[in-house]
């Protein structure tokens, strides 16, 4: 399915995709992608209407799961904790929000696997 029917979003199988195209132009371009995944909102319509209304209108956002949202980056340089913070304050702070950045060196499922994984706490 390209699209979720509830929220509209693209769906898992078009965020895939346009992962696979963003880490493809980062290897040709040397620009970064930083895909982040909201897990947990309390109300997924009223997330991710506040994502779309809240980020660039060039970042995708999507739906991975039933509970699970994501935005795709593309961006010259630096990480993807001001895009994280951002979308925090977008969804409030309930939800978790796990990110990784990637000069396009990596294949989708390892950028999904690792912004899946907490990170370590110290």
């Amino acid at each position: 399915m390209l699209h979720d029917p509830l929220t509209g979003l693209p769906g898992h199988a078009l965020l895939l995709d346009r992962l696979e195209q963003a880490l493809i132009r980062a290897r040709t371009r040397g620009t970064l992608v930083t895909l982040v995944l909201v897990t947990g909102p309390d109300d997924v319509l009223a997330a991710a209407k506040a994502l779309r209304q809240g980020l660039r209108p060039d970042f995708t956002v999507a739906r991975y799961g039933d509970s699970v949202l994501a935005v795709l980056a593309e961006h010259d340089f630096g990480d993807g904790a001001p895009i994280a913070e951002l979308i925090r304050r977008l969804v409030g702070e309930r939800p978790h929000v796990h990110w990784v950045t990637s000069d396009g060196d990596a294949e989708p499922q390892d950028i999904l696997a690792t912004a899946r994984t907490p990170p370590a706490r110290h």
